[in-house]
């Protein structure tokens, strides 16, 4: 088990964060760019100095404030996959995956061969003698892996590991480091702004933003209850909060910017609401229908998902919503063109 309870700085920024992890599972940590979480990362590695709290290994603590303990990096068995590779450029491949383990203590034919497993399951052997200097982004971020896989420590850190690689090369060395994780029984970290690579990685996510974490649970409780907006936007619905005012009929209207949404129910009050993205229909006139919301505007973006898209619409309160290329393509669905956006009253959940 890794348990981690810290706080930490990052230039002026303060950073809290508190999670734990078991043996052979993995936590995904997401947020936007200067949330914190590659503080937490370093933190966990020894190669930052938290200013308060504690991170233990199994039986080991590395780091505990109140105790005065202080395991320096060399000494924690711990893998770390930068965000920016690390390799030694005057060093090859092979050297390269080898180093740690020889500093480890394994003689020079094992390290080698172990070196080799590891590479292969990247599928980067073939790459053993080159240059590390002379590799690209997407070969030198799969032997960054392999280097710390080869290690097989207790704890593996994950920073950004994949976004150097190639879309359709991502999914065998996901799966690779999946099945590694569970064979050797790691606790792994994994830092990522990538909604889809945390969610396909980890069943743990931990939401930071601004230094402190917002939100943890699995992807559908944060989908299900979203607490801020970057966390429903991360989870792929939308988010808002408003004044409910009950009318009759059993519905309340919700005052959201200057849109005025009806909702099922007798509620009043502040409230928070969240729609599905596949709830919402997209038309290019405002339908004749039974749904009692509208928003209209223009096309912000339209972002490939899977057999779908997803639909930016720059409405008052903006709006997500999510429809098939298909229906896309034959609506006209693209950046500029303007567009109504409905829901129903039913399909919006109260909060």
């Amino acid at each position: 088990m890794l348990d981690v309870d810290i706080e930490s700085r990052a230039g002026a920024i303060s950073v809290s964060c508190r999670f734990d992890v078991s043996p052979g599972s993995a936590v995904a940590l997401v947020g936007a760019s200067g949330a914190g979480k590659t503080t937490v990362l370093r933190s966990i590695a020894g190669l930052i100095h938290p200013q308060r709290g504690r991170v233990a290994c199994e039986r080991e603590t590395w780091f505990d404030a109140q105790q005065h303990i202080w395991v320096p990096p060399q000494q924690r068995d711990c893998g770390f996959v930068f965000a920016e590779y690390a390799l030694f450029a005057h060093m090859s491949v092979i050297e390269n995956v080898a180093f740690g383990l020889r500093a480890s203590g394994y003689p020079g034919k094992s390290a080698r061969e172990k070196s080799l497993e590891a590479l292969e399951l990247v599928d980067v052997a073939a790459l053993a003698q080159r240059s590390a200097s002379s590799l690209s982004s997407g070969e030198a971020q799969r032997v960054a892996i392999a280097r710390a896989l080869a290690l097989e420590p207790q704890v593996l850190l994950l920073d950004e590991p994949l976004s150097a690689i190639d879309v359709e090369r991502r999914p065998p060395v996901r799966e690779v480091l999946r099945q590694q994780i569970a064979r050797a029984a790691m606790a792994a970290v994994l830092v990522t702004h990538e909604p889809i690579e945390a969610m396909l990685f980890s069943e743990m996510l931990v939401v930071m933003e601004a230094g402190a974490v917002v939100q943890r649970g699995s992807s559908a409780e944060l989908r299900a209850r979203p607490l801020t907006s970057y966390v429903a936007a991360f989870a792929g619905v939308n988010l808002y909060r408003g004044l409910a005012h009950p009318l009759a009929n059993g519905v309340s209207e919700v005052e959201v910017a200057s849109a005025r949404l009806v909702i099922v129910g007798q509620v009043s009050g502040p409230v928070a609401l969240v729609i599905d993205p596949d709830a919402v229909v997209l038309s290019p006139a405002r339908p004749e229908s039974s749904a009692r919301n509208a928003l209209h505007g223009g096309v912000a973006s339209v972002v490939p998902d899977g057999a779908a898209v997803r639909v930016s619409v720059a409405s008052t309160p903006p709006i997500v919503a999510r429809i098939t290329k298909q229906s896309a393509d034959e609506l006209g669905i693209t950046p500029g063109a303007s567009v109504y956006a409905t829901f129903k009253a039913s399909e919006v959940r109260v909060h």
